[in-house]
């Protein structure tokens, strides 16, 4: 019996702006006993990043078929990064599950896909689950 696992479309989570948020609001108050008003200028230093991870949760996703492989579009800071990786045994050597403190606070993992001809693509940060589908690309990559 062959194990499928049904299609997906994921997008990053929504919690990253409310973490990025949490993060200012934490900064500006551990430096308000120093600074006094000038902290509220730690809010404007804040505002690129804001910028940034509102493009990238608005225009990423990762689209996942057993039939089709994977397809990603990650807008990241240096630019859109468009891909697929086919989903074969033979053709990946290694899904990493990797996550930083403050992500694994957040319940995000980020997955990272390396080719067997050592060709690592763009990790696929902050999306909601993804231990979960690596878990099941991991069984269905196993049995073929």
């Amino acid at each position: 019996m062959k194990l499928t696992f049904p299609d997906r479309h994921l997008q990053p989570s929504k919690r990253l702006l409310p973490g990025v948020a949490v993060l200012a609001a934490l900064s500006t108050g551990l430096l308000w006993p120093a600074a006094h008003r000038w902290a509220l200028l730690v809010w404007i230093l804040w505002l690129p990043v804001f910028a940034l991870v509102l493009r990238y949760v608005a225009g990423s996703w990762v689209r996942i078929s057993a039939q089709r492989g994977l397809s990603y579009c990650l807008k990241t800071p240096l630019g859109t990064r468009l891909g697929s990786i086919e989903l074969d045994s033979s053709s990946i050597a290694e899904l990493r599950l990797e996550a930083s403190v403050g992500s694994r606070l957040l319940g995000l993992w980020s997955l990272k896909i390396i080719t067997r001809d050592g060709t690592t693509h763009p990790p696929f940060h902050f999306f909601t689950g993804m231990d979960r589908i690596a878990e099941e690309l991991h069984g269905y990559l196993c049995q073929g």
